[in-house]
């Protein structure tokens, strides 16, 4: 029988797999001693979504339905991970191990190279590609919520054998941030209003410069846009205007994108006050 301290579970959030990077963040997490033991990819409905640690709120200051909205976008995918080494050179459980070294700061202007939001692009504070359990005891209760099965049944215990990644290959999506944010304030706003030349460039990703330029450049394009529409956008980054409101404003967009604008404007100032 497998030592539970051996167990970690790992979600890669939907925009992960949007972006096709479930395979990668495998193979990563192979790379430093866990092998996969079990893979579902499922939509985390509003049940599911309990299982989430509110540790990853940073203290609060993200609101939780915006994660609602984000799980309804697309599936996610669990993979349940055996570390091979029984012991970390920590003395870490594989839970906590995962959670606390490898999965990297929920904001992802913070989060160091050699984390997984560090070394795949977390884009923001919803945006951040994965969630990891952080700790032995929750694993049991987190399977159950992911696989519809106890743990030990889940490990083949009981005869059932977990299932592994499609090997089907996908060609990487990545999401270009700023071009994202940009293009879809410009359907809204105008290229008069939002210029591409205000704004940080995609290779910047949310580091906190990036961050600092485009509250600039939203600062610029609500003056630009008038009263009505600058009074909207302004609400998005104090939080006044919901992602309903926003939405209602914006013309047809990818979803995806519509959400990934909101979402990284409504986190501007939280990343910007946060070193």
């Amino acid at each position: 029988m497998i030592e539970p301290d051996r167990l970690a579970l790992l979600i890669v959030k939907p925009d992960g797999v949007a972006q096709h990077f479930t395979r990668l963040i495998s193979s990563w997490t192979h790379d430093r001693g866990y092998k996969l033991r079990g893979f579902r990819e499922l939509i985390l409905s509003p049940e599911h979504q309990l299982i989430l640690d509110s540790d990853t709120h940073a203290g609060g200051r993200i609101d939780r339905q915006l994660s609602e909205v984000f799980y309804g976008l697309g599936p996610a995918h669990a993979l349940l991970l055996e570390r091979e080494d029984s012991r970390s050179s920590d003395d870490r459980s594989a839970a906590a191990e995962l959670a606390g070294r490898f999965t990297g700061d929920a904001l992802p202007h913070r989060a160091r190279p050699g984390t997984l939001r560090g070394d795949f692009g977390a884009l923001n504070p919803v945006f951040n590609l994965v969630h990891a359990t952080n700790s032995t005891d929750n694993l049991d209760r987190d399977a159950r919520a992911l696989f519809d099965r106890p743990l030990d049944e889940l490990l083949g215990l009981n005869g059932a054998r977990p299932g592994g990644i499609a090997q089907t290959p996908h060609l990487l999506r990545p999401f270009k941030l700023w071009s994202i944010v940009a293009d879809v304030l410009a359907a809204w706003l105008g290229p008069e209003v939002v210029r591409p030349i205000d704004w940080p460039a995609d290779s910047h990703g949310p580091s906190h410069p990036a961050v600092g330029a485009a509250l600039m450049a939203c600062a610029r394009a609500a003056q630009r846009a008038g009263d009505e529409d600058g009074e909207v956008l302004t609400g998005v980054l104090d939080g006044n205007t919901s992602y309903m409101q926003f939405a209602r404003q914006v013309p047809a967009v990818d979803t995806w994108h519509g959400y990934l604008t909101y979402t990284t404007l409504r986190h501007l100032t939280l990343c910007a006050d946060t070193p």
